[in-house]
């Protein structure tokens, strides 16, 4: 075979087993995020006790995944309430209308302090990686006891000290967390280290409701 023929030969295999590589790289990485994402939603459905029927809150729900998600898990009689945020609206309002999803309610912005969230339409809210975000966590936290139902349940999943996603300006200590929601008056209910890749879940309640007899939410 001449040397010519032969370079571009054995050039043409380099370069499709590189591009097989690739590929392969891509479909493995694809299938770790949806993995990944799936075993993730299941956790959020469980720790919040997501059933058919009932309300949630997805505060700052990016492009909207998570709020899919967990309208899928509560049913045409449940209704999900996503803040837009830190994504464009647009690619929320996309993934939504995608989904073909008609319990998910899309609040963009409310005047002044007031809670983004209907008063007492929650019997969870997620604040998933967003929380320390809020330059104002203090009437954040005054909103969301006035959303949440008595007995409801607030997941805050975010980054720890001493992981990459801290060290490059995202996340907040986890002691941090705790001092801040307990202090704003929620209930610690659990603690969860390893939640799922490098983040942590600190899952509060809100106490039940005294003055009007109520009991906290009930969940299978």
């Amino acid at each position: 075979m001449p040397p010519l023929r032969k370079t571009a030969l054995v050039t043409s295999v380099v370069v499709a087993i590189f591009a097989a590589g690739l590929l392969a790289g891509f479909l493995l990485q694809r299938y770790d995020e949806d993995r990944g994402f799936l075993d993730e939603a299941e956790r959020i459905a469980s720790v919040l006790r997501l059933r058919p029927g009932a309300n949630v809150g997805d505060i700052r729900a990016g492009s909207g995944r998570w709020s899919v998600a967990m309208a899928r898990r509560v049913g045409p009689n449940g209704q999900v309430y996503a803040t837009v945020g830190p994504n464009p609206a647009h690619e929320l309002l996309k993934t939504v209308a995608e989904a073909a999803v008609d319990n998910v309610s899309v609040i963009t912005r409310t005047p002044g302090n007031a809670p983004r969230l209907p008063l007492d339409c929650c019997e969870a809210v997620l604040v998933r990686a967003v929380y320390h975000e809020f330059a104002d966590r203090k009437t954040l936290l005054s909103s969301l006891r006035k959303n949440l139902k008595s007995g409801g349940l607030l997941a805050i999943i975010d980054f720890d000290e001493g992981t990459p996603e801290h060290a490059a300006g995202h996340g907040i200590a986890l002691g941090a967390v705790a001092e801040e929601v307990a202090a704003a008056g929620f209930e610690p209910a659990e603690t969860i280290a390893d939640w799922s890749g490098n983040a942590y879940c600190l899952l509060f309640r809100q106490p039940m409701n005294l003055a009007t007899n109520e009991t906290p939410a009930a969940h299978p």
